[in-house]
């Protein structure tokens, strides 16, 4: 497991699918962390897709739950991962949800800290790139206090509940990131 100050990085369970389904069956959440339109779906549903996950090979994502150390039980409180990881140029993209319980007690920034361990220390990863929308205050903020500079700004890129919205692109370089750290 991947640790950090208050929370725990390990594999994705089964039994998460259905601990995380309030954050995938909730349109606004999916709007925020998904740039596909929501849809319904159904638990059975994510359990399939779960399962198929399992069994198929995702050589350019990696995603684990987010559980609290001091919580015996292991239970899921949000997903992180690397998605669209290019081992050549030795980048990807970081996603994160947290279930709306789990927010705002420093967890998202936590698991935020962790990702970044994974990816520049047993990746190797030269650069990591978050893309949010301006809507999302939470994620602009720990983006920034986790030492992820705005790179640039992607005007009414995103559609969100029914108005467009502009993507923000930060990123993050492994020497920035080893200089924060020292």
């Amino acid at each position: 497991m991947l640790r950090g100050r208050a929370i725990g990085l390990r594999p994705l369970r089964r039994a998460d699918v259905e601990t995380l389904y309030e954050m995938d069956a909730d349109a606004e959440h999916v709007a925020l962390a998904d740039g596909r339109p929501y849809r319904p779906r159904s638990l059975a549903g994510k359990q399939a897709e779960h399962d198929e996950q399992e069994t198929g090979q995702q050589p350019d994502s990696v995603f684990f739950a987010i559980q609290r150390l001091d919580d015996e039980d292991g239970t899921a409180i949000g997903r992180v991962g690397l998605w669209d990881i290019d081992p050549f140029h030795r980048t990807a993209h970081i996603g994160i949800s947290l279930l709306g319980s789990a927010r705002g007690h420093g967890l998202g920034r936590d698991a935020l800290d962790a990702i970044c361990v994974f990816g520049f220390r047993h990746r190797g990863l030269e650069r990591l790139q978050i893309d949010t929308l301006e809507v999302n205050a939470p994620m602009r903020a720990i983006s920034l206090a986790c030492g992820f500079v705005e790179e640039g700004r992607l005007r009414s890129n995103a559609w969100y509940l029914g108005s467009r919205a502009d993507e923000i692109i930060y990123g993050q370089l492994f020497s920035e990131w080893q200089s924060r750290r020292a």
